[in-house]
């Protein structure tokens, strides 16, 4: 839900009330709050874990490779390391507590979803996490290395889990992979698997050195800082532009929650249209309105009040005829009328091509 927002001062920052609402932080957002990430700035993190803004997602080439090699390297990670489970396995019938955040029994403020796990012999007890990635740069993974924000995101899930090693497995595509990834094999020529102790992980954080507790404690402080306050870090124009651009698409002080409400209704006529044309409900529909007209005329006209479970019914009313009353008697008519106020809700059709 959007919320009321507004400048601070010197028009660097932006303040919301805090929210009792908020989402967590993350194993991507860990590394944008603490300034690793190169891909989103801790102003953006400080938007979504807020609930001020979302940017639109739609699936590109990269997500969608992800996606469909996820499967593959858990299969191939068991093919090198004993007892791999992907976290739905896993959980099994309990994943839908789980499925969207696979630490909220360990932590208020923390939280993310794990690709899959190494268990003992009983399937159960975890012994390590497995983190799945997909990447056109295998030169980011040579010599046994790996991004800083995939083993910060590492390190968190370990950390919260009480274990101390994490498994990495990256697939590399070329660019026509990326047309099918879904027909690539994941083999020993395309992927790399690094294994990392959490008492290796460290991570330079403004010139200190510090290990995924220290982390962790920083992360907290960024939280009480910025979350617990209402008071966003500073921005960037040029980093943070499509989060700006969102928010300022409401004027400040201005609660846009009935905006969101209005485009979440539209989204979802818009859902049921297009599923209705899938399925061809639509077609149905208006195959179903034309026989009833035509059993209705031909009930009407036979005098028939019944045909199988259909049932024609005929009333009688009086009707006022208020205009031609006010035609001929214009000043009794003013007299009594009144005026009321009613309100109707309509939709602006658009145009297929407009949309």
């Amino acid at each position: 839900m959007a919320k009321i927002w507004n400048y601070s001062e010197d028009k660097k920052r932006i303040i919301i009330e805090p929210p009792k609402q908020r989402l967590r932080i993350t194993g991507h957002r860990i590394a944008s709050v603490l300034g690793l990430n190169k891909y989103q700035s801790p102003f953006g993190s400080w938007v979504e874990i807020t609930k001020l803004a979302k940017l639109p997602f739609e699936d590109n080439k990269y997500t969608l490779a992800g996606k469909a090699l996820e499967p593959k390297i858990i299969e191939y990670v068991g093919t090198k390391l004993p007892n791999i489970v992907s976290i739905k396995d896993y959980y099994g019938n309990n994943f839908k507590d789980y499925e969207y955040n696979n630490f909220k029994d360990d932590s208020d403020r923390f939280g993310g979803i794990i690709d899959a796990v190494s268990t003992l012999n009983d399937k159960k007890t975890i012994t390590a996490l497995v983190e799945c990635k997909t990447s056109s740069k295998p030169q980011e993974w040579a010599n046994g290395n790996v991004p800083v924000e995939y083993i910060l995101q590492g390190a968190l899930y370990s950390y919260l889990k009480g274990l101390d090693r994490v498994i990495f497995a990256c697939t590399f595509l070329e660019e026509n992979d990326y047309n099918h990834p879904e027909q690539l094999d994941v083999n020993d020529k395309n992927t790399v698997i690094v294994i990392k102790r959490l008492d290796e992980m460290v991570f330079d954080i403004d010139g200190e050195l510090l290990n995924i507790e220290g982390c962790m404690q920083r992360a907290s402080e960024w939280w009480d800082k910025y979350i617990e306050t209402g008071i966003s870090p500073e921005f960037d124009e040029k980093k943070d532009k499509e989060y700006l651009d969102i928010i300022r698409a409401t004027d400040a002080t201005k609660d846009s929650e009935l905006e969101d409400v209005c485009k979440e209704a539209i989204d979802l006529v818009r859902t049921i249209e297009m599923l209705k044309e899938q399925t061809g409900i639509t077609a149905m529909e208006k195959e179903l309105k034309a026989l009833e007209t035509s059993i209705k005329n031909k009930m009407i006209e036979e005098d028939i009040s019944t045909c199988g479970d259909y049932k024609l019914s005929k009333s009688v009313k009086e009707k006022f005829n208020e205009k031609l009353f006010a035609e001929e008697n214009e000043k009794l008519y003013n007299k009594y009328v009144e005026t009321t106020e009613s309100y109707t809700l309509t939709k602006n059709k658009k145009n297929k091509e407009e949309e």
